[in-house]
């Protein structure tokens, strides 16, 4: 009794390692039909999961076309557990994975994935091909090169939903650092630029067709419908501090004829180092500290701009708010472009000041070698003709299109007292409507009123 028990339970042991053996041939069979006839795949060892529904496998090795994939460890369920397509993938977990192609270079200390659709290749014009689809992916301890942009970027975590073809993804990432090369003639900094960022979150863009046009050069089209952006506590500097923010909140609504964009910044701060900022020290500031608010639209059949608000709040500076409608599809040019090429339909301008214009004054003063009231009194009346001194263009530098007068309050003369006026160094387009105000409780102040 006791032998035959031996022996039944040895043909026992011999049968089930035989079907563990065929299951694991079978799964890894399944893995190759898969990847393709024009993939590798190889490994060091490989044994079953739990029943036999996934693989564990050391030092793996996948290569197709010019990508590599490699990971020390990785445990892949069997393609077409839930279905008959062997393309589509449920679990897929990788440690010490990289990625290489001609784009990016990519590592990751860990990454998990689930619902994976693998691309399929068009091999004729009638086939249809399968692009790569990714249900669910976090990873952790992520480090990137992308080679188009020469840009490093790590990430402490990074999770990933609904990523494919035309799709609205969503991606989260934590400790985002960003190091990146940028033209020298953006400022001091050796054309380096580092930035980072706590947290960023990015809800509705078609990320697929983004990374396509990192990877391809190709024009990226973003997808109708709307797409949010998040990020906390940014930093972005070169040798010199540039930008910090506390949060930036991005809102984009596209259709196929407008795409309108609102935007909020807290905790602003930038320094002289940004571009069109070195007029700070001039009047005395180290650095430019306060919010940001964009409330705009574009017309992308008429190509035109309307600004429905642009509001910069500074508590040591002022506060400045326009709105209007510009021959433009952007309003980056009036936010950074030293002489923005804005022909303006219509603008309504204010300002309120909080200390800023006594500086300029001040600033004007000493560059004549002269007291701000004495400065005031000598400046002369209206003549377009008559070139501007540096640190009026300075502070002329958030004008738009318009003719306008630069005056001073001065308790001896009347309220609006014509001091200078001439044409800002914009295009030079005239304006269709534009209308302008300028308030400050300082006896010795400039004002703005409409020519």
């Amino acid at each position: 009794m006791a032998g035959g028990a031996a022996i039944l339970g040895s043909v026992g042991w011999f049968a089930t390692r035989h079907a563990e053996h065929v299951m694991l041939e079978t799964s890894i069979d399944h893995f190759r039909q898969a990847l393709g006839p024009d993939a590798t795949f190889t490994f060091a060892s490989a044994r079953p999961g739990i029943l036999g529904r996934s693989v564990n496998f050391t030092n793996l090795t996948l290569r197709q076309g010019p990508e590599t994939i490699t990971a020390d460890r990785a445990e892949l369920e069997r393609p077409g557990q839930s279905g008959d397509d062997i393309t589509q993938i449920g679990r897929l977990s990788f440690h010490g994975f990289q990625l290489t192609d001609p784009a990016i270079s990519l590592q990751m200390d860990q990454l998990d994935i689930e619902n994976l659709t693998l691309p399929v290749r068009a091999d004729t014009p009638d086939d249809t091909g399968q692009s790569l689809g990714i249900g669910h992916a976090h990873a952790v301890r992520l480090r990137a090169f992308v080679s188009p942009v020469q840009t490093d970027l790590a990430a402490s975590d990074a999770t990933l939903d609904n990523f494919g073809e035309g799709l609205a993804s969503r991606l989260e990432t934590r400790d985002l650092a960003v190091n990146t090369d940028s033209p020298p003639d953006m400022g001091p900094g050796g054309g380096q630029r580092h930035l980072h960022a706590q947290a960023v979150s990015v809800d509705g863009m078609d990320l697929s067709g983004f990374y396509t046009s990192l990877s391809t050069g190709a024009p990226y089209l973003p997808r109708p419908g709307a797409h949010d952006i998040t990020i906390t506590n940014l930093d972005l500097s070169t040798t010199a501090p540039l930008v910090k923010a506390a949060r930036i909140l991005a809102h984009t609504n596209r259709t196929d004829s407008t795409e309108q964009d609102v935007v909020s910044i807290r905790g602003l701060e930038l320094w002289p180092d940004a571009p069109n900022l070195g007029w700070l020290p001039t009047l005395g500031y180290s650095h430019f500290a306060g919010g940001l608010v964009l409330n705009e639209t574009r017309n992308l059949q008429t190509n035109t701009l309307h600004v429905e608000e642009l509001a910069l709040d500074a508590p040591d500076m002022g506060r400045l708010h326009l709105n209007g409608t510009f021959a433009h599809s952007s309003s980056a040019p009036l936010l950074s472009a030293p002489r923005p090429d804005m022909p303006v339909i219509a603008l309504d301008l204010s300002y309120l000041d909080h200390g800023m214009v006594p500086r300029a004054l001040q600033a004007i003063a000493q560059a004549r070698g002269m007291s701000p009231p004495c400065c005031s009194t000598a400046l002369p009346p209206s003549n377009p003709a008559r070139p501007r001194a540096a640190p009026l263009r300075l502070f002329w530098r958030i004008r738009a299109n318009s003719r306008c007068m630069l005056c001073c309050n001065h308790p001896s003369r009347s309220p609006l007292w014509p001091c200078w006026q001439g044409w800002p160094r914009w295009a030079p387009y005239r304006r269709s409507t534009s209308n302008w105000a300028c308030t400050s409780a300082s006896p010795d102040s400039l004002f703005l009123i409409t020519q």
